[in-house]
């Protein structure tokens, strides 16, 4: 009976296994990207590495002490780690409504103000962590072809 057990187990790798995995994979890798700040062709193991060595503590392990040091935790919050901040007019759990709001104050913003207006950018941010991708593809969709049931110029 205790015979046909296999003798090992198969534990699947933590994330930060993964992750390390994964860094390895990517600097073998030859994929390239057009960089379009200084129009160099760099791989994307370069883009990568150079994420890593900014972020990497951001990526630690579980065990790591850098999970309790107060300067590495503040510089994740303040360039890494973003969230929409809370809106009274929208206490509810479910976003659905303040995810449009926000979609449509964007584009309302662009409009009005111009593409080059950098507070509409706040809208944009909300909307693109509150809203699903499918919901955004689709209401760009809308937009192209007119049938977007809001307006923008008011």
């Amino acid at each position: 009976m205790f015979l046909d057990m296999p003798a090992e187990v198969n534990v699947p790798l933590t994330t930060y296994e993964r992750l390390q995995k994964y860094q390895l994979r990517c600097r073998i890798d030859t994929i390239f990207v057009f960089s379009t700040s200084n129009n160099l062709m760099l791989g994307f193991s370069q883009y990568f590495l150079k994420f890593w060595e900014e972020f990497s503590s951001a990526l630690r392990h579980p065990d790591s002490p850098d999970w309790f040091n107060k300067e590495i935790n503040e510089k994740l919050k303040k360039d890494l780690i973003w969230a929409a901040p809370y809106d009274a007019r929208f206490p509810q759990v479910r976003k659905q409504r303040q995810c449009f709001a926000y979609y449509v104050d964007f584009h309302r913003c662009n409009e009005l103000m111009g593409s080059d207006y950098k507070p509409c950018k706040f809208f944009q941010n909300v909307y693109k962590d509150i809203c699903p991708g499918f919901w955004l593809e689709k209401w760009d969709e809308l937009m192209e072809e007119g049938r977007f049931p809001a307006k923008f110029d008011r």
